[in-house]
């Protein structure tokens, strides 16, 4: 049975004081069952929280009612996708049951809000994770979470927690990155800000998901799952409370528990016995879309259904209907437990009609719902989430190289700005995301950067150009002929069928107003080529399409596909072929490009630019485009037909290179990568990305003729992972922004013109080349092989725990030491910072607490982001592996392991000083055999990174179990009297593991003081007067922490005076002198002196050794008494007196 850790709800945050929580204790090096005291409840993390979840979850006494009303058609509607009514072109809908109060719910993909209307786009998740920043993936979710029920959504699918396992995967860029720990952090911080507004968050994929041919096995060892792979979703479930997870296509076998390999929807050892038993999941399981694989995934516990037919009535019903024939209690129980745990999220976020239950089951948490009222009104708030996606893309950015201070540019010099997307903005590529508004995703780099310091200063020249020129009217003939006529005859059909007048146009500029919707249009001629070159033909067309329902969700107008209406088409033949066109800019989104129109709705949807490069030689070609406008075209059709001559327009930007102080390239992985292949969103291969050979020819270009000219190249990268860069050593800089988001082309020139500090680091490591990852001559690990026992193909993960850096800083797994191009947690800032005062101490938790301090050396503000790394334990046994290579037992452990990391901001010249709390499971591996969390022992080198390549300092610390900060055990007595001159002990106890030391001390002057010498449970002294009233205490330390003993107050006193008697024989008057003579007060060391008093008048003092004295008496009666005056307030009773005797002078 897999044991569950306790809770690792504190483990991202900066230390508590050890002396105020006791989280853990750990009596051996075993974490889970038995070997676990829990002493108390973590303390919930800071920030935004997820809503509470119930004791009783998901069986709480609402969902109890209703599930025992549902019939059984009911519940199969609540567990699988149907039909929005309404389409919001959202991921996926699910109906509800109007009479019981239970609403219907919209899922939506993915980073950000993907449905009809615009929200707003931010950078890709892999950029984000450069920040290394907890708080903005708060600002992330919190934004996310609004956006979402601002556009009538109930449910997100994000974050992805899938771990980057290859360098260059296509689904890389919404991931965190290739860390585990980075991921998990990251994850369940964004689900709290998500949920903290009231919208469902959905994590995706719970599953060994990470890259790799989905339909080919993989075999993954029990611990690598365990600490890489599914840790992120650990840490959602337990730390971020999210509401449900979604299982991939993957098919895999976790070795040594399970018993052959299993698509991931159909994993019971994943969906039963990790999320929701070892996790705890109180959600639900919703398979990816196409995932199931049938009806028996219900009992492998995936609770929701999407795009397949498995839970339908005709598939299901039969096993779940009492009246069936084939009726199964246990697909029966299941399905009540599916549709009681998608319930309990309705309650647990309120969304149920209260209106529609009866009072005594309604929920005590608020229920807002309301099925007879469904609104479907859109109110994003556009200029909060403007603020938000610059300031994240912002902190995206990695400054890779900075030769020169090539960066940041100057406001005063001139800069060639270069490139495709210097002009087309790659705000927020994929189908899984928000699209972002189209005015801002306008707002592309080159504007920016104009807008910085003025048209006049800038020389656009993208050289490789999506976008191109209007093919001119001289370049277009109707006929071979050269007599013939300019420009292109245009045919065609009208939208009743009907031929229209053919016609000769002299420029299809995307400026028509006679092309009708639902019409089919062909432009055929001929193209005058003037030159030998490699040209981009492009076809641009208006994009959207609207139904004509302004009463529908977005006022009836969306993008095409996923509900909103049909495709227009275009067709291109050349040289009488017909050609595959396709975006030259695949990263580019169709609300990207320029000069669309606005929708009935005032949404800017953009156009459809497609195309194809071909090597043309001088002279004629016959053309011939078409294009099918739908009926349900957005906006009036239009078409454009440009080119881009790639060798002539390189010659321009190498031109611009040369006459500009500056020159910035912008590049995109359009169109590059490694193959995709082995079904949706798969790569058959680890190759590293390159970019498209005429970017890479640009580049060099390029750069070769600023430099020759004296000039600085620095080069933008957009990429959704790591790219191969083999023109590095050629330019002056690198600045990698990822897909910044909509607000991506005001960051990036905040970022080069120093307005705003780069301060990201890599969350993935940057290979140089094929030959430089841990897939090379490793096709196993990639693609699979066959062993000679098995009798399909496998893809054997035996990279095991040595993913990304881990691989390359670790000599065991890379024994050739193959380096990174750019190592996972690189990254250059425009100031320089130093990294002191490394120290670890054990916590109470099982943990370390490590401070550090970093300090902004130099002369302008910046962040940057020390990080934590661990080295291994020589406590842990040996891995062993099976005959694929699978660590089976024992423990495979990394030379380098990150534990923990921050971000600061400092002022020039400002340090900090962190410390940074590192979990009891950063510091254990998970045990294949015992199939539960155990501690790394021993002394351990803990690491302060400014990358994982770069250590800046190592300390060594002894990581032990059954640790415990003091605890006072005897207390000493509150008070305690002593004469002076008498002996006082006091004593206390204290428990603790290491044994605690003991340092007494006393309060002086309002400050606790040690006591020299005074070290041991008992602390024996002689009083003096100068100890009256003066407190003593014990302090207990060991290095988790230090207690201290209450406080003993000491009365010091001394003993009571006799009164001293007159001698009354020995008494004479003379005169008017009276001598006067008595017998001294005892004990004479309480005796400070005597006063002579004549009724209440001090007539004489005299010294403690006195026993005579001589006075003057005046005439009349006297009372005469000897006064013995206590030497100070500590005696017993003060002053002592003696019996009065009475003299009369006349």
């Amino acid at each position: 049975m897999l044991s569950r850790p306790p809770s690792r709800r504190v483990r991202g945050q900066a230390a508590l004081a050890t002396g105020a929580m006791l989280a853990i204790a750990l009596a051996s090096p075993l974490i889970g069952g038995a070997q676990t005291a829990l002493a108390a409840d973590a303390p919930a993390a800071s920030g935004p929280q997820s809503p509470a979840i119930a004791s009783n979850a998901p069986n709480t006494a609402t969902v109890n009612w209703l599930v025992s009303q549902l019939s059984v058609a009911e519940k199969l509607t609540l567990i699988r996708g149907g039909t929005d009514p309404d389409q919001h072109g959202e991921a996926g809908y699910l109906a509800g049951v109007p009479r019981l109060g239970i609403p219907e719910i919209r899922h939506a993909d993915a980073m950000g809000i993907n449905t009809r209307n615009d929200a707003t786009s931010f950078p890709t998740r892999l950029g984000l994770a450069s920040s290394f920043d907890r708080e903005d993936y708060v600002r992330l979710g919190e934004q996310v979470g609004k956006e979402g029920l601002a556009s009538d959504v109930d449910l997100v699918y994000g974050p992805q927690v899938d771990v980057a396992r290859f360098p260059s995967w296509s689904r890389n860029m919404t991931t965190n990155g290739e860390d585990a720990y980075v991921s998990s952090q990251f994850s369940e911080t964004e689900i709290r800000g998500i949920q903290s507004q009231g919208l469902l968050s959905q994590v995706k994929h719970v599953s060994l998901y990470d890259g790799q041919n989905q339909n080919v096995p993989s075999l993954v060892g029990p611990q690598a799952a365990h600490e890489l792979f599914l840790a992120p979703a650990q840490a959602a479930i337990e730390d971020g409370e999210v509401s449900s997870v979604m299982c991939s296509y993957a098919t895999f076998q976790i070795v040594t528990e399970q018993g052959k390999s299993d698509y991931a929807c159909s994993n019971s050892n994943l969906n039963n016995n990790i999320v929701k038993t070892l996790y705890g999941l109180k959600g639900f399981i919703t398979s990816d879309y196409g995932g199931s694989k049938a009806p028996s995934d219900l009992i492998a516990g995936m609770d929701n259904e999407f795009s397949t037919s498995n839970f339908t009535a005709a598939r299901l019903q039969p096993y779940v209907d009492p009246t069936s024939s084939t009726y199964d209690p246990a697909y029966a129980a299941r399905l009540d437990d599916a549709v009681s745990r998608i319930l309990y999220q309705y309650e647990r976020f309120g969304l149920l009609d209260n209106s529609k239950i009866p009072a005594a089951y309604r929920s005590p948490v608020a229920q807002h719902g309301d099925v007879t009222n469904n609104p479907n009104t859109t109110n994003v708030d556009k200029a909060a989430g403007i603020v938000v996606a610059r300031e994240l893309a912002e902190d995206a950015g990695v400054l890779l190289k900075n030769d020169g201070g090539a960066l940041p540019l100057s406001s005063t010099g001139t800069v060639a700005v270069v490139g495709p997307t210097s002009t087309l903005l790659p705000s927020s590529p994929g189908g899984e995301r928000a699209r972002g508004f189209g005015d801002r995703n306008n707002l592309t780099p080159l504007k920016a950067i104009q807008t910085e310091v003025g048209t006049a200063k800038v020389t656009s020249a993208p050289g490789v150009d999506w976008i191109g020129t209007t093919v001119p009217t001289a370049n277009l003939q109707t006929t071979n002929d050269s007599a013939a006529a300019p420009g292109l005859t245009l045919t065609g059909t009208d939208a009743n069928g009907q031929a229209i007048t053919p016609s000769v146009v002299t420029t299809v500029d995307g400026k028509q107003t006679n092309l009708a919707k639902g019409g089919t249009y062909t432009w055929s001629g001929y193209l005058n080529v003037p030159t030998a070159d490699t040209y981009q033909l492009l076809l641009q067309r208006s994009y959207g399409s609207d139904s004509g329902n302004a009463a529908a969700f977005n006022g009836g107008v969306a993008p095409e596909g996923r509900g909103g209406g049909a495709a227009s088409n275009m067709t291109l033949s050349v040289d009488g072929t017909a050609r595959t066109i396709a975006n030259p800019g695949s990263n580019i989104l169709p609300n990207d490009f320029p000069d669309g129109q606005v929708a009935s709705n005032g949404q800017y949807l953009g156009k459809d630019n497609r195309g194809i490069a071909l090597d043309l030689t001088p002279g004629l070609h016959q053309v011939s485009f078409t294009y099918t406008p739908a009926v349900t075209n957005a906006t009036a059709p239009t078409m454009r037909f440009a080119w881009a001559p790639l060798n002539q327009n390189i010659a321009k930007a190498a031109q611009a290179a040369q006459t500009n102080d500056s020159t910035v390239i912008f590049v995109d992985d359009s169109g590059a990568g490694t193959a995709q292949g082995g079904g949706d969103n798969s790569s058959t291969t680890a190759a590293v990305k390159s970019l498209s050979a005429s970017q890479d020819l640009l580049v060099n270009t390029v750069a070769q003729a600023a430099h020759a000219a004296g000039h600085k190249v620095s080069v933008v990268v957009n990429s959704g992972a790591a790219i191969a860069m083999p023109w590095a050593g050629s330019v002056d800089a690198i600045l990698e922004m990822w897909y910044p988001g909509q607000e991506g082309g005001t960051a990036t020139s905040n970022l080069l013109y120093g307005k705003a500090d780069p301060s990201g680091r890599l969350p993935i490591s940057f290979p140089k080349d094929n030959d430089s990852t841990p897939f090379s001559g490793r096709p196993e690990r990639s693609t699979g092989s066959q062993a000679a026992d098995e009798t399909t193909p496998s893809i054997k993960w035996t990279d095991g725990v040595n993913v990304g850096y881990r691989w390359y800083t670790d000599p065991t797994a890379n024994p050739t030491g193959i380096k990174p191009q750019f190592a996972f947690g690189y990254g250059l800032s425009y100031t320089t910072f130093g990294y002191s005062g490394l120290s670890a101490k054990p916590t109470t938790d099982g943990g370390l607490d490590v401070t550090m301090t970093v300090s902004n050396t130099g002369s302008r503000a910046g962040g940057t982001s020390p990080q934590v790394y661990v080295g291994p334990s020589p406590d842990l046994a040996a891995p062993v592996r099976d005959s694929h290579g699978i660590v089976v037992s024992g423990f495979e452990q990394s030379a380098r392991k990150l534990v923990q990391f921050d971000h600061v901001d400092l002022a020039a010249g400002q340090s900090k000083t962190l410390t940074l709390h590192v979990d009891v499971q950063e510091l254990s591996a998970w045990d294949s055999v015992a199939q539960r969390w155990v501690v790394g022992t021993g002394n351990r080198s803990i690491m302060l990174g400014a990358a994982s390549d770069d250590i800046e300092q190592t300390v060594t610390t002894d990581v032990r179990t059954g640790l415990a900060s003091p605890s006072i055990t005897a207390q000493p007595a509150a008070t305690r009297t002593a004469e002076v001159g008498e002996a006082v002990i006091l004593t206390a106890a204290a428990s603790g593991t290491p044994a605690p030391t003991v340092q007494w001390q006393r309060s002086q002057g309002g400050s606790w003081i040690d006591i020299a010498g005074a070290t041991g449970t008992s602390y024996a002294f002689t009083a003096t007067p100068g100890d009256n009233g003066v407190q003593f205490r014990a302090v207990f330390s060991n290095e988790l922490g230090t207690s201290m003993s209450s406080a003993t107050t000491v009365k010091v006193t001394r003993d009571a005076l006799t009164a001293p008697k007159i001698k009354k024989g020995k008494t004479k008057k003379k005169g008017n002198k009276l001598v006067l003579k008595w017998s001294p007060a005892t004990p004479a060391s309480s005796v400070g002196g005597y006063r002579i008093l004549d009724g209440t008048e001090v007539v004489d003092e005299v010294s403690a050794s006195a026993t005579k004295a001589t006075i003057r008496l005046g005439k009349g009666k006297h009372r005469i008494r000897v006064v013995a005056v206590a030497v100070d307030g500590l005696v017993t009773g003060g002053d002592a007196a003696s019996a009065p005797v009475k003299v009369t002078r006349r």
